[in-house]
């Protein structure tokens, strides 16, 4: 039977599904690409001419243009011919360059002018200085932002998400975000004491950070917080913490995290994981002694899930648990989490002091030894 290729062709011009979709459908289509691609789109047939004018959602990008000031040109296109009529409702921005270019305050002025909820800034430039518009909107509730210093407090009475990597911290950055849920601070850096002020702030996650001073996190209804490869001198937490997960990977570099205070009275569930990837490194007893300090503040925990590695650290000093009775005594279960070893029939190396030490004053406490898959 031979092929009717004309029959077939001839049949998808006349159906041209593509174009029969709703504009709601194609408008999330085109979303997932670059604007560009979304004004090319209007080749494609009459019925896509202009659907990209009404587009909610708009991702701009310098890696298609070879030169910035096309770049430039094609962002006064987009805005001036976009139907104003329709609200934003998301802005992706990713740029090179360390020029003051003007088409990043024009595009923040035309998202924060239709009611933008959510907004992204990604900038591979060590010297660039935003605008002060960038930083100031009556409509936005996420915004995400990878770029340096952040020298502007930020004005966003409505953001409830925020998520700020690889920038320097100061100053007073979010008293202003008051209805601020979910805070994420990653690759940061902090040179003297800083506050974070929130009311609302019920989740913080630290990620690869660096302060040698003190953070003072002051925000009432703090519920989970969640601290990855940081290197903190002090945190000042909530007291009403609830749950708290503690990761870092010992290479030698290793810093125990302080707390000011005695400040945790209503833990429900801790995680605390150490990697070591050197088995080769001894470890350091006055880092050990730390830890054992770092854990005793976790003493309200109901349910305690340690890393193998971490029980493993503990049990390397037993004579530092001779001073140190049981802190836990709230302990419904402890973890012992072995799932990141290789090894299938790996056994947990724990001192009767280190075990002692963590149910000695939970008797009734359930101990579950967590293999790898």
């Amino acid at each position: 039977m031979e092929f009717d290729h004309d029959n077939v062709r001839k049949r998808v011009v006349e159906e041209d599904r593509l174009s029969s979709l709703p504009d709601e459908l194609i408008h999330k289509i085109l979303s997932c690409f670059d604007i560009k691609f979304g004004v090319q789109s209007c080749l494609l047939s009459s019925r896509w001419e202009f659907l990209w004018t009404s587009m909610p959602c708009l991702n701009f990008s310098t890696d298609h243009f070879r030169v910035l000031g096309k770049f430039a040109k094609f962002v006064n296109h987009v805005l001036s011919h976009r139907n104003h009529q329709i609200q934003v409702s998301s802005v992706n921005l990713y740029f090179r360059g360390e020029d003051n270019q003007g088409f990043v305050k024009k595009i923040a002025k035309y998202a924060f002018s239709h009611n933008v909820q959510q907004l992204t800034v990604s900038l591979q430039s060590s010297r660039y200085v935003f605008p002060t518009v960038l930083f100031s909107s009556q409509s936005l509730k996420d915004f995400k932002l990878i770029s340096n210093t952040t020298k502007t407090p930020l004005d966003f009475p409505a953001l409830t998400t925020l998520n700020l990597s690889c920038v320097t911290l100061w100053g007073d950055l979010f008293s202003k975000c008051i209805n601020l849920k979910k805070l994420t601070l990653k690759y940061f850096v902090v040179d003297n004491v800083f506050d974070i002020i929130t009311p609302r702030l019920c989740n913080l996650i630290l990620k690869e950070g660096r302060c040698s001073k003190t953070i003072n996190v002051i925000a009432p209804q703090l519920e989970n917080l969640r601290i990855v490869n940081c290197s903190i001198g002090y945190l000042n937490v909530s007291p009403q913490l609830s749950s708290f997960c503690y990761t870092s990977s010992y290479l030698g570099c290793y810093v125990p995290l302080h707390f000011s205070n005695d400040q945790f009275h209503s833990l429900n569930k801790v995680s605390f994981c150490l990697r070591k990837y050197n088995p080769n490194k001894a470890y350091k007893e006055e880092d050990v002694r730390n830890t054992i300090n770092m854990l005793q503040k976790l003493h309200s925990a109901r349910y305690l899930t340690l890393s193998a590695d971490t029980v493993e650290y503990i049990s390397s000093f037993p004579d530092l648990f001779l001073h140190h009775s049981s802190p836990f005594s709230n302990l419904v279960c402890l973890t012992i989490d072995s799932s990141m070893r290789k090894d299938v029939a790996y056994k947990v190396k724990m001192s009767t002091e280190a075990k002692n030490f963590l149910l000695g004053n939970s008797p009734s406490a359930t101990l579950i030894m967590k293999l790898s898959n």
